[in-house]
């Protein structure tokens, strides 16, 4: 009997240990979502066409999101409430809810989220968020552009490959040859620049709070 509950006394700290595991990740996932949901509502606040925080939403999620589920369902359900915000304020945006191109657009998201997750992963560093913003800007272009050359509704391009670089060339000018029109300037670096900040805040923050938890 006496060896018995020994053996249980031991076995509390590996049940107290996977018990603070557990609550650490919950904290992270709790501050992850937070960070994801204010980056797709800020996104209300743009006013510069495709210069809005949501990729790199879907890149931190897709990065520091353990559960591979869950990755993915919190940018993209976070990307729904912001559609569904916009769609209650402007009723013209309702015609893009379940569009082709909508489709198209999660698509590319969840794309995005898996390039966060292979390319930059638990460990974040500058080279790994810069190669993980430029090739989640590129598929989103790539995607979201041949999804619009396919719109049997709204697409002004013929099905030829000629038009289909058309409507490339178009979108990389967005139809607007201004400083905020540009492909390279406004979604390229824009995810870009949001990527880096957004990383290396919370980076900052989680530095910040394992140093405040030593001390404790």
């Amino acid at each position: 009997m006496v060896n018995t509950c020994r053996n249980l006394n031991n076995g509390y700290p590996l049940y107290a240990n996977i018990f603070a595991q557990n609550l650490e990740e919950m904290r992270r996932i709790v501050e992850i979502a937070g960070v994801i949901l204010t980056l797709s509502l800020a996104r209300l606040l743009m006013q510069v066409p495709n210069l809005e925080p949501i990729g790199a939403a879907a890149l931190f999620g897709g990065a520091l999101i353990g559960a591979k589920r869950l990755k993915f369902i919190l940018p993209l359900a976070a990307l729904f409430l912001g559609d569904l915000i916009i769609a209650a304020i402007q009723p013209a945006y309702v015609e893009h809810l379940f569009s082709g191109t909508f489709f198209a657009i999660y698509g590319a998201f969840a794309l995005t989220v898996l390039i966060g997750d292979r390319v930059i992963g638990k460990k974040p560093g500058v080279l790994k968020v810069v190669n993980g913003a430029i090739f989640s800007s590129v598929a989103f272009f790539v995607i979201t552009n041949f999804a619009a050359w396919l719109d049997p509704v709204h697409s002004i391009y013929p099905k030829t490959f000629m038009g289909l670089m058309e409507c490339y060339i178009a979108g990389l000018a967005f139809f607007d040859q201004s400083l905020f029109g540009n492909f390279f300037l406004n979604s390229l670096m824009g995810n870009l620049g949001f990527s880096l900040l957004v990383f290396s805040l919370y980076k900052a923050y989680e530095t910040r709070f394992s140093t405040n938890e030593t001390i404790a």
